[in-house]
């Protein structure tokens, strides 16, 4: 029978740390350019020409159901400065349907809460827009870049279709925990035996696995190890001791994730040695 571990004595579950598991974190996100505003020869603008600047962001949803997205402004500044950044700020899109992302949009994230809109392009901003699906759904994103000089028509224009990038997503970490205070040996009315611990210290959680003890001597016993969220640590079945272990001190080795059924943020942490007295 498995148990969850809080003490010598109280068989409860106990957190090292937040555990979130409402939904599963973006995988996918777009970086798409913007470029907007009235540039006029200054220090602010000097990494452009001198123009009206015009950047549509044209976002479709190609699937069959509704997908949610979040979107985030970051501001670039000259001289290898970091902007101003607003968002995350969530909207849905229906099933095939599309919306656009422009400069008055852009614009109005940045004003102060509850003012009033800003006029259309008040000033010259360049920077990023940043789009992440709340699921792993891939869309339709589509720039729009147009530019007009001194004549206030249209000089240049340029379409650009903007790939998606993988987001790194956390794994798990499973390791042997050793009670800092009693270790891994147990002496009960049944004998001597060991208790083996898993502690989950990354940032997913982890499935079912398999635990081993080896005694040396003794052999090998495998443990069902269940599902451990991140941050927290399970005890497991204690295993008894083979008496031809004790020569006269036992040595063993526990290893967590035995068969590699966990994919983990590092491998080589899995396996922990230790002795128990005769």
């Amino acid at each position: 029978m498995t148990r969850l571990y809080a003490g010598a004595f109280l068989l409860l579950t106990f957190a090292l740390g937040p555990v979130a598991v409402a939904q599963q974190p973006p995988t996918i996100e777009y970086a798409v350019k913007f470029v907007c505003g009235r540039a006029v020869p200054s220090a602010a603008t000097l990494p452009v020409a001198p123009g009206s600047y015009y950047t549509a962001i044209n976002v479709h949803n190609p699937s069959s159901r509704p997908v949610v997205f979040r979107k985030k402004f970051a501001v670039a500044l000259p001289s290898e400065r970091a902007g101003e950044v607003r968002g995350f700020f969530e909207a849905r899109l229906g099933a095939d349907s599309a919306l656009e992302i422009d400069c008055q949009d852009i614009f109005n994230h940045f004003r102060a809460p509850g003012g009033p809109p800003i006029a259309l392009l008040p000033r010259f901003a360049k920077g990023f827009v940043i789009i992440r699906p709340v699921e792993a759904a891939e869309l339709d994103i589509v720039a729009v870049y147009t530019a007009a000089g001194a004549t206030g028509q249209v000089e240049t224009m340029e379409i650009e279709r903007v790939p998606f990038r993988r987001l790194a997503v956390g794994l798990p970490d499973l390791i042997p925990f050793r009670d800092p205070q009693l270790g891994f040996c147990r002496r009960d009315s049944l004998g001597r035996s060991v208790l083996a611990m898993v502690k989950n210290q990354g940032v997913a959680d982890a499935g079912a696995s398999k635990t081993t003890i080896e005694f040396m001597p003794g052999g090998v016993f495998p443990v069902a190890t269940p599902a451990v969220p991140a941050g927290v640590v399970v005890a497991l079945s204690p295993v008894p001791i083979p008496a031809v272990c004790f020569m006269p001190n036992c040595k063993f080795t526990i290893t967590v994730d035995a068969g590699g059924a966990v994919a983990e943020s590092d491998e080589g942490n899995n396996v922990v040695t230790d002795t128990c007295l005769g």
